[in-house]
């Protein structure tokens, strides 16, 4: 590994030691690029309030293949849940209603790729009366039967229309409120990035950290931009078959 942030020039000795360990097989990583494959995000350090340590962040996104592929497997696969999703989506309206009378389905808006507002769909886990604010563990606006459905992410389950109509993807950064985009970019330039792409029902930052907090939030954009800058189907699969782990053991954020 090696640090080259602040080198214009390798000296001949390293730059021959490189290039022997290559020849040898060893794989030799700069600092940052390191960083990414042993963490599985991207680092952004913010040096002062106007300042940032810029790294090849900027070149990240999908190219046009990439985005039609994923299009494709995205209407295939929201097609062969919708059956099986439809049925619980039926059973768990009859619960909340029961449970809660009032609108079964809860609509917000978020912002999506390129900035584009939409509504996203949801079951209704909480009571009517909240402000919209995060969710907390033991957040007393979730009434029993919501608990349940946010820990099985079964209320996430009508999305799969908004990743039919286009305006979701199966896998990608979650979307956000505009009033909490506007102030994640006030804190993190880079949070903008997160928009190169279609949000996701489920993410790369989700599996990673699913109690996530408000503190988290760096965290997080690191794990959504290392998902976009890194983007193969193996990873997709990779965060699909994590998902299922997460939802099994209920290790999921309230």
């Amino acid at each position: 590994m090696i640090e080259t942030s602040d080198l214009n020039h390798l000296p001949e000795k390293i730059t021959n030691e490189i290039v022997e360990a290559n020849l040898q097989g060893i794989k030799v990583f700069e600092l940052h690029e390191f960083y990414e494959k042993n963490n599985g995000r991207i680092s952004l350090v913010k040096l002062n309030s106007d300042e940032y340590l810029a790294d090849d962040v900027f070149s990240i996104g999908l190219d046009k293949t990439d985005f039609i592929f994923k299009r494709t497997v995205d209407i295939l696969v929201s097609l062969v849940i919708l059956p099986f999703a439809l049925f619980i989506i039926l059973l768990a309206c009859i619960f909340v209603f029961l449970n809660s009378p009032g609108n079964v389905f809860f609509s917000q808006e978020r912002v999506g790729k390129k900035s584009k507002k939409f509504k996203i769909y949801k079951l209704r886990t909480m009571t009517k009366k909240h402000d919209g604010s995060y969710t907390k563990d033991k957040d007393n606006r979730l009434f029993a039967v919501g608990k349940f459905l946010r820990k099985t992410k079964i209320d996430e389950l009508p999305q799969l229309f908004n990743v039919l109509n286009g305006d979701m993807s199966i896998i990608g950064p979650r979307p956000e409120r505009p009033k909490y985009v506007k102030e994640s970019i006030a804190e993190n330039s880079y949070f903008d990035l997160r928009h190169l792409v279609k949000p996701g029902i489920t993410g790369w930052a989700q599996v990673n950290l699913p109690k996530a907090t408000p503190k988290d939030n760096l965290k997080k954009l690191e794990y959504d931009l290392y998902y976009i800058k890194s983007y193969t189907v193996y990873l997709d699969l990779k965060i699909l078959l994590r998902t299922i782990k997460v939802v099994l053991t209920f290790n999921t954020n309230l």
